[in-house]
């Protein structure tokens, strides 16, 4: 709002214009006093300073609520926009918290591959050990009772004793496989029952040649 002396400065300035001054000058040919003229002429002058003031106060209203409606809604936006950082700092907090702990957790995963992995590792090669163990075992156990057959069969052919038995067994071990472990459960076996036949046995097969 403008000073009310700057107003009427305003409204004195424009009413000295030529055209105004032109109005006076007939104004005084009509028999009117200077003095009235100066009264009238700061009559008008307050009259239009009034409108002007009054026009001035209703645009102030107007802008003062303009400011005042908008004061509250940048205030409600201000909380609205303070409540939704606020959320998504929460927000933001749990899922770094979340990241941590699934980090952790994944790391515990990792190790507990890497465990598995090598248990599963352990548990292959064992695995081949002992099937290979067992392949070598089932060719032994095969080859034995092949020979075990082919023994029974020659001495089944001939009337052997057991001396003689023991010296073909001992002979067949030389070339045929799977003979020795059925030698030495037979050997074991007279052990049990002849203390030093089997002895006598394998004596005479190694000087003989």
């Amino acid at each position: 709002m403008k000073p009310p002396m700057a107003v009427l400065a305003l409204l004195l300035a424009a009413s000295l214009l030529p055209g105004q001054a032109l109005v006076l000058t007939n104004k005084a040919s009509a028999q009117v006093t200077p003095t009235q003229q100066v009264i009238n002429m700061m009559t008008e002058l307050k009259a239009k300073g009034e409108k002007m003031v009054e026009e001035e106060q209703k645009t102030y209203a107007t802008y003062a609520e303009w400011v005042d409606d908008e004061s509250k809604r940048l205030g409600f936006e201000i909380q609205d926009g303070e409540a939704k950082i606020e959320e998504l700092v929460a927000y933001i907090t749990k899922a770094e918290s979340d990241a941590t702990e699934l980090g952790h957790a994944v790391e515990k995963l990792d190790a507990e591959i890497m465990q598995l992995t090598t248990e599963k590792k352990e548990a292959i090669e064992i695995r081949n050990e002992q099937h290979d163990e067992y392949l070598k075992i089932s060719k032994d156990y095969g080859e034995s009772v092949d020979a075990l057959q082919r023994a029974i069969q020659v001495m089944s052919a001939e009337n052997y004793d057991r001396g003689q038995a023991a010296v073909l067994l001992q002979r067949m071990s030389t070339h045929v496989p799977g003979m020795e472990p059925v030698l030495a459960a037979l050997q074991q076996a007279q052990q049990s029952s002849e203390p030093g036949a089997p002895e006598v046995a394998a004596y005479e097969y190694q000087s003989g040649g």
